[in-house]
């Protein structure tokens, strides 16, 4: 049986406030063995060694995102002809959709019908695809207009209430672009910096609901921080700052799950503060490094974590970057206290 190995937040927040944000470093102490260190028994987990894969296989290439669907359809994305991969939530794989190299994907209903974003990083566009890949809208569009720093480097999108779009170029300019349903170029924010209303590598992008009205928070991966911006892109500040290169984001209740590239997933509440540490990776030569065997990639930890999202059931699903292919799944374990 696996050993499940907890390490409280007085243990490791400690070491973690004094780790350099980019570097990869790890709190010391006592080594995982499994997937997840956590200082709250709401934020434990297993993990399930090769999921969706044979022990030591990879997918393939893998720098993208994962989105589940209401009939728990779990999609994620690939760098290779196979584009978007699709399981069941037992890991068998039910087929495989869309074009290769998307980034970031997330699923929306409009209608009773649930449709794909995809952050389309090679196709230098945002594009809408049914659940069976087909594409039926994408920006930039005939509405679009011009637009501010070109579309190199697209990396993240969500959609507000209203139906306005948000699109990070993230690997381009780093302006945040704001559009009507339509496609229309409504407003341009944010840009590459250091500062206040600046990002540098705009690499997650998610709307906030757990305020109201909904803000906009951004994984400012290089700058090593979340920020918040209203919905006008108006900079509002730092949620967090110290993360170890942040990419992506999700959310449950009142905390965000956020994958940091340095080796590990942190759990953040809505105040911003790290609560859970899971699959810290204490390997510093393989956080952060894509080209990591699965033969040496431990399952117990994360090399480069890229992409996640969790189930209606609190269970999360990461991908790592990395050329072999890495998606793990966490089960979450459900508290003796509860």
């Amino acid at each position: 049986m696996k050993r499940i190995l907890l390490l409280t937040a007085a243990s490791i927040l400690p070491a973690l406030l004094s780790a350099h944000p980019h570097k990869g470093v790890v709190p010391q102490g006592e080594v995982l063995t499994v997937a997840v260190a956590t200082g709250s028994g709401d934020h434990t987990y297993s993990n399930v060694p090769w999921w969706g894969t044979a022990e030591n296989k990879g997918v393939g290439s893998t720098n993208g995102g994962v989105a589940i669907d209401k009939a728990g359809r779990i999609y994620f994305s690939t760098d290779t002809p196979n584009g978007i991969l699709i399981y069941n939530a037992a890991g068998k794989q039910l087929g495989k959709i869309g074009p290769s190299n998307i980034h970031d994907l997330f699923i929306r209903e409009e209608s009773g019908k649930e449709f794909i974003w995809a952050s389309h990083t090679a196709g230098k566009r945002l594009v809408k695809m049914s659940l069976d890949g087909k594409e039926v809208f994408q920006i930039p569009n005939a509405s679009t207009g011009e637009v501010k720093g070109g579309w190199g480097g697209v990396t993240a999108a969500d959609i507000a209430p209203d139906g306005s779009i948000f699109v990070a170029l993230g690997y381009g300019s780093n302006f945040i672009h704001k559009f009507d349903a339509g496609g229309k170029l409504i407003k341009t924010f944010a840009g590459r910096g250091k500062g206040e209303g600046k990002c540098n590598t705009a690499h997650g992008m998610a709307l906030d609901h757990r305020f109201d009205p909904p803000r906009i928070l951004v994984a400012d991966r290089e700058n090593g921080r979340l920020t918040h911006w209203d919905l006008d892109g108006n900079w509002i500040g730092v949620v967090a700052d110290g993360l170890r290169r942040p990419t992506d984001l999700a959310f449950r209740g009142d905390v965000v799950a956020v994958t940091e590239l340095a080796g590990g997933v942190k759990i953040l509440d809505k105040a911003g503060k790290v609560i859970a540490l899971l699959g810290e990776n204490p390997n510093s030569k393989q956080r952060g490094q894509n080209g990591v065997a699965p033969n040496q990639a431990k399952p117990a930890h994360f090399t480069a974590p890229h992409g996640l999202a969790y189930d209606p059931s609190g269970n999360l699903y990461v991908q790592d970057w990395n050329r072999f292919g890495r998606i793990t799944k966490l089960v979450k374990v459900e508290s003796s206290k509860q």
